[in-house]
C-alpha cells in the first residue's frame, strides 16, 4: 500500500482495539505518518469510537466510512485470557475477525493488517533462528485462534483482491500493558520496594518486544509498497531468560530482590530464537528499543505514575 498522496488525501485506517496496548501506540504512530485514523474500541473516548466488532450489523455500517485499510489490533490478546472460555475466544478472534473481513470487503479496503501473535508456532525445538514457514502447532485454544485468523485473513485478500499481511508479534511489553506481564510485575514490585516473587518461569525464554516497536512494525507493513510475503514475525531482537531479565531490574533499582520459580511456566510455548529477517528485508523492520532500554523506561513509568494496581 504505497503512500504517495498528500496529507489531505492519505487514507483513513480503521484500528480495533485502539485503547488497548498495541493499537494505542499503532493509532499514535499512524497519525504521527499522516494517516486519518479511525480508532475504535469496545467502549468510546475521546478520540475512539465505540464497535463491538463480534456484532456484524456494527462492523457492517462502517462500510461506507471511507476506510482503506484495517489494522486489526482488538483480540483476546493472550493464551491467560479467556482460558476456559473457549467459544469466547473463538466469537472475538475468528468470528470477530471474520466480521472486519467482510466489511474490508464491502468498503473496498487495500490491505488489512492482521496482528497476530508468535504463539501460532506453539512449541519448537532446535535453536533457530526460526523462519515464518515452519508447520504451525499452536498448543492453546489462542495460538489456534490467531492461526485461523492469519488463514482467513489471506484467504479473504487473496480471493476479492486485497492485500493481507499478518504480523506474528512475540510477548509485548510498555507502560500501557494491562494484562498480565512478568517483566511488569516484575517492575512494579522493585519501584514499591518490595520483593518480586513469581510462581514459574526462572529460566524460561522469551522474546520480548517494546509496544513502540511493534507500532513502528505496524506502520511499516502498511506502507510496504509490494511486500513479499504475508506473514512476517516481530521480536525485539533479544531472547532472554526470565532469570536475565530480573537480574536486570535489580541492577537498575538497587537493592530488588526476586524469588522466581524454577519450573517451567506451564502457560508459556517453548520458543527458540525467532528471525525476523524477512521483516527487516521487506519491510525495513528493526527493534529500535532494547530491553534495558526498554526497562528503565517502564521502571520511570512506573515510579512516576505508580503501579498497575494504582493507576485508574
Amino acid at each position: 500500500m504505497n503512500a504517495t498522496k498528500s496529507d489531505l488525501e492519505r487514507p483513513t485506517i480503521l484500528v480495533t482495539g485502539a485503547q488497548g496496548l498495541i493499537g494505542k501506540a499503532a493509532a499514535r504512530d499512524l497519525r504521527g505518518a499522516g494517516f486519518r485514523v479511525l480508532a475504535t474500541d469496545r467502549l468510546a473516548s475521546a478520540d475512539c469510537q465505540a464497535l463491538d466488532f463480534t456484532n456484524s450489523a456494527a462492523t457492517d455500517a462502517l462500510a461506507d466510512s471511507g476506510i482503506e485499510a484495517i489494522v486489526h489490533c482488538g483480540a483476546i490478546s493472550g493464551p491467560a485470557d479467556a482460558r476456559n472460555n473457549p467459544q469466547l475466544i473463538a466469537a472475538v478472534n475468528v468470528g470477530g475477525t471474520m466480521n472486519l473481513l467482510e466489511l474490508g470487503r464491502k468498503a473496498g479496503i487495500r490491505r488489512i493488517i492482521y496482528c497476530s501473535s508468535t504463539s501460532v508456532y506453539g512449541d519448537l525445538a532446535g535453536d533457530g533462528p526460526v523462519v515464518e514457514d515452519v508447520l504451525l502447532r499452536p498448543k492453546s485454544l489462542y495460538g489456534a485462534s490467531k492461526a485461523a485468523g492469519e488463514l482467513l485473513v489471506a484467504g479473504y485478500g487473496q480471493q476479492f483482491g486485497f492485500s493481507s499481511i499478518a504480523l506474528r508479534i512475540s510477548t509485548v511489553y510498555g507502560p500501557d500493558r494491562r494484562h498480565f506481564c512478568a517483566v511488569r510485575t516484575l517492575v512494579d514490585a522493585a519501584v514499591q520496594g518490595r520483593r518480586g516473587i513469581l510462581e514459574h518461569g526462572l529460566h524460561d525464554f522469551r522474546q520480548y518486544v517494546h509496544v513502540d516497536d511493534v507500532a513502528a512494525a505496524i506502520v511499516l507493513a502498511l506502507e510496504a509498497d509490494r511486500p513479499k510475503r504475508s506473514t512476517y514475525t516481530i521480536t525485539g531482537g533479544e531472547r532472554r531468560d526470565l532469570g536475565s531479565m530480573a537480574g536486570l531490574i535489580s541492577r537498575l533499582v538497587p537493592g530488588f530482590e526476586y524469588l522466581i520459580g524454577g519450573s517451567p511456566d506451564p502457560g508459556e510455548d517453548r520458543h527458540p530464537t525467532f528471525s525476523i529477517a524477512a521483516a527487516a528485508s521487506d519491510l525495513g523492520f528493526a527493534p529500535r528499543i532494547s530491553m534495558e532500554q526498554g526497562i528503565a523506561a517502564l521502571i520511570a513509568h512506573v515510579r512516576a505514575h505508580g503501579p498497575i494496581s494504582e493507576q485508574a
